[in-house]
């Protein structure tokens, strides 16, 4: 969990300074975790900051920058990552917006190398998402409705893979659904 929280500080360090960017939102979620397959317990809390975009990614349609942390309530899976996020609006008060991103994760990545009775293969296949790779893709869908210029409350569903792309092997992934409150900054 040290390594995941100094890598996503690092990171953050590194895009804010490179990039000078300003931030433009900043989000607070609370997460179901690992949908798809109900093997991991706990909630997951989230924080993400997003960032103006920059000129340059004007000719792909203006994505903003985000930094992501996700942090598992009953120790298991915690997860950072980085990436781009497209905003639309569809009306005074409503947007969606989609991203994606690269993560990385502090769980399980496989149980193959452990004997087949060893306990904790048995125990870690039935109770932990086998991802196969320390790195995998983030991928995200929201929905806000803006209850003020500077606050939106929102629903969101993500997903967390290697594609067999990063990763060989297990790729059991993690699906989440979420709500969340976003702060913004002269957006």
């Amino acid at each position: 969990m040290r390594k995941t929280i100094m890598s996503g500080l690092a990171a953050a360090a590194l895009a804010t300074g490179a990039a000078q960017a300003q931030i433009s939102e900043f989000r607070l979620g609370v997460v179901a975790h690992d949908l798809a397959r109900n093997i991991e317990d706990g909630v997951q809390i989230s924080g993400q900051i997003v960032f103006d975009s920059p000129d340059f990614l004007a000719p792909v349609w203006s994505p903003r920058p985000y930094l992501y942390g996700s942090f598992n309530s009953a120790g298991n899976t915690n997860l950072g990552s980085a990436g781009f996020l497209w905003t639309g609006n569809f009306s005074e008060r409503w947007s969606v917006d989609g991203g994606f991103g690269v993560a990385y994760h502090d769980g399980v990545r496989d149980v193959s190398q452990l004997p087949p009775s060893d306990p904790d293969r048995i125990r870690l296949a039935n109770s932990r998402a086998l991802l196969g790779s320390r790195f995998l893709f983030h991928t995200q869908l929201g929905l806000d409705y803006a209850v003020t210029p500077s606050v939106a409350v929102g629903v969101y569903y993500e997903h967390f893979s290697n594609g067999q792309i990063l990763g060989q092997g297990r790729n059991q992934g993690l699906d989440e659904i979420g709500a969340r409150i976003s702060w913004r900054f002269g957006r």
